[in-house]
């Protein structure tokens, strides 16, 4: 007579949360839950003038592991106040992957930032610095994606302007098995 996992389980004496995805739903996608500090500011009585979600890794896949977050956090900022100014500035290797040329190999990825752009009103920007460094030019990216000529200067400026900088970091366990961990060391 087949038993169960929890009855097992049970049976043994052992106590473990079945976190397997309870196994029958272990592939169903998760709805991601917005950043804490995205949580925190939706305690505040007032919202800053516009939140900005800062990206920089070492890592091409971090977009594409923190884009779940990264929807979560605007849905969220925007059943508070719909005409909340949003941006993601993206400044490490994760940026490459919005280029031109990478738009068929994450297709997925550009579609959906290109979304953001065009359906959310989110100003996504890239630094132009480091895309320079790898003998990029602007137009190497989208129409759709801001070119800055720095990045941190772009920040700067958006905090200037009373946004809430939010720096957004990837876990491992985030990255989303058709764009594995990449880590970048040189190439464009």
């Amino acid at each position: 007579m087949p038993r169960s996992i929890p009855t097992l389980l049970a049976l043994t004496g052992l106590t473990l949360l079945t976190t397997v995805g309870s196994l029958a739903g272990a592939d169903a996608p998760k709805e991601a839950s917005p950043s804490s500090e995205v949580e925190a500011l939706l305690t505040q009585d007032e919202l800053p003038d516009g939140v900005a979600f800062e990206i920089v890794e070492n890592d091409r896949a971090a977009l594409s592991a923190l884009l779940p977050e990264i929807q979560a956090n605007i849905r969220v900022l925007r059943q508070r106040d719909p005409d909340l100014p949003i941006a993601v500035v993206t400044h490490g290797a994760e940026q490459f992957t919005l280029t031109r040329a990478e738009a068929v190999a994450h297709g997925s990825l550009h579609a959906e930032i290109e979304s953001l752009v065009m359906d959310d009103g989110v100003n996504v920007v890239v630094c132009g610095t480091f895309a320079g460094w790898r003998d990029l030019e602007p137009d190497a990216f989208p129409e759709h994606v801001e070119v800055a000529t720095a990045a941190p200067d772009r920040l700067n400026d958006l905090e200037a302007a009373g946004y809430t900088v939010i720096r957004l970091r990837p876990s491992l366990l985030d990255a989303p098995a058709e764009d594995p961990w990449e880590f970048d060391f040189g190439q464009p």
